[in-house]
């Protein structure tokens, strides 16, 4: 008798604890439209306007070694019009823009346009450049990221 109500005791602790995790559900993935090629890369205003914009802070150490470069970044834009993360498409020169440039992206706020009622998720491409006026690898990074330095 007390072997069989030790047992009932103990199986029921131990149902009790399995039956208390809630079932896993896979996360949802977000169905984006793809904006991210050449003939596509203007459409992104027909869905999403820029509202919010904050420039990247400059790296102090690119800024001590005279570095300029760009960041180019694949941004999905969510429904909530706000970054839902990015890829690092090109970068120059590699590993010293990608943190801040990112860091700057995710406080950036998009609204959906008069168009996109059902503020539709987009992928999009967006270029960030950091220069120096003193910059030391002026021609390189002109020709990396396609812009000319002020004189």
């Amino acid at each position: 008798m007390r072997k069989t109500v030790t047992l009932s005791i103990f199986s029921f602790f131990l149902v009790s604890c399995v039956s208390t995790t809630p079932p896993t559900s896979p996360k949802e993935q977000i169905q984006y439209i793809d904006l991210t090629s050449d003939d596509k890369k203007e459409l992104v205003n027909e869905y999403w306007v820029l509202e919010k914009r904050q420039d990247p802070k400059y790296p102090v150490g690119a800024a001590k070694e005279g570095l300029s470069g760009c960041v180019e970044l694949v941004v999905g834009i969510k429904e909530n019009g706000k970054a839902g993360g990015y890829k690092v498409k090109k970068s120059y020169p590699e590993g010293v823009f990608e943190k801040h440039a990112a860091a700057a992206l995710n406080n950036w706020q998009w609204s959906a346009s008069d168009k996109n009622t059902d503020k539709a998720p987009v992928l999009t491409t967006i270029k960030l450049d950091f220069m120096v006026s003193s910059s030391k690898n002026k021609a390189e990074a002109e020709k990396q990221c396609g812009f000319p330095h002020k004189q």
